[in-house]
């Protein structure tokens, strides 16, 4: 499996065809005569090898590999993270966050407050938790909004879903970035999001482990909808090139205003 390949598998030959790929994404159905390398994992039904992360999709020899663009994430409590679930159990989901570890959610930090009390949990696995008590069942492959609760040396980042805003996003798209870059796509007093989120009428949750979910507010008209994702991820992607640059907010209001008066977006 992934432990046993040998760094060179990976990337003795450049000349290999490379594609990008996103985390969840069926990179090839063929397990006869394929196996799961470095950033991938088989789908629960057997049938299927999926990518874990965003990387550049690579077959050497009998393997699939995915060659992830940035480097690691290191996850601190608080942190809020876009994470893909990539195995589950009665006892916890196992979640890829971009981090060199994967991170765990277990039931107990899925619960969701009652109005009148806190539900006690005592036993609850994930698929027999009991009646009443509200836990959001996931599958593999799900992409959920999460925060890191502890996180160290020694242990696995734990996660959890009971929180505003947190828990699985359906639909959209998921783009990845460095996270040192996360704050200058949100911008001082949240400036430069409210401008991406008004100009590209797109919903946008930025993450803290570089990974931001993205789906277009307008509904009836899908490929208005696919123009504005489009040139959200055109902006997001300058914003990251030229985020040592003074003055961005304000050139990035004029670049999107003029993108979309050239690509004929209203």
């Amino acid at each position: 499996m992934e432990e046993d390949i040998e760094e060179e598998d990976v990337f003795e030959d450049d000349k290999l065809p490379r594609e990008i790929v996103i985390p969840g994404e069926v990179l090839t159905e063929d397990v006869q005569n394929y196996l799961p390398g470095r950033g991938t994992i088989i789908n629960p039904k057997k049938n299927a090898i999926i990518s874990l992360t965003i990387g550049l999709k690579q077959i050497t020899k009998n393997y699939v590999n995915v060659i992830p663009l940035r480097g690691f994430y290191t996850p601190r409590p608080g942190d809020k993270v876009l994470a893909i679930v990539i195995d589950k159990n009665p006892v916890k989901y196992k979640c890829d966050i971009g981090a060199k570890d994967f991170a765990i959610l277990k039931p107990k930090n899925m619960m969701k407050k009652d109005k009148r009390r806190l539900k006690r949990i005592v036993k609850v696995g994930i698929g027999d938790h009991k009646k009443g008590e509200e836990v959001e069942r996931y599958e593999i492959g799900d992409a959920i909004i999460a925060k890191v609760l502890s996180a160290d040396r020694l242990n696995k980042p734990e996660l959890t879903t009971i929180g505003k805003y947190l828990g699985k996003k359906t639909g959209g798209v998921i783009i990845s970035i460095e996270p040192p870059k996360v704050p200058r796509i949100i911008g001082r007093n949240g400036s430069m999001i409210k401008i991406l989120k008004k100009l590209t009428k797109c919903n946008i949750f930025v993450t803290q482990n570089g990974r931001i979910w993205i789906k277009s507010e307008i509904y009836g008209d899908p490929s208005a909808a696919f123009a504005h994702e489009r040139l959200l991820i055109d902006a997001i992607y300058k914003i990251t090139t030229e985020a040592h640059t003074v003055g961005l907010t304000d050139r990035m209001q004029e670049f999107i205003e003029n993108e979309k008066i050239k690509r004929g977006i209203k």
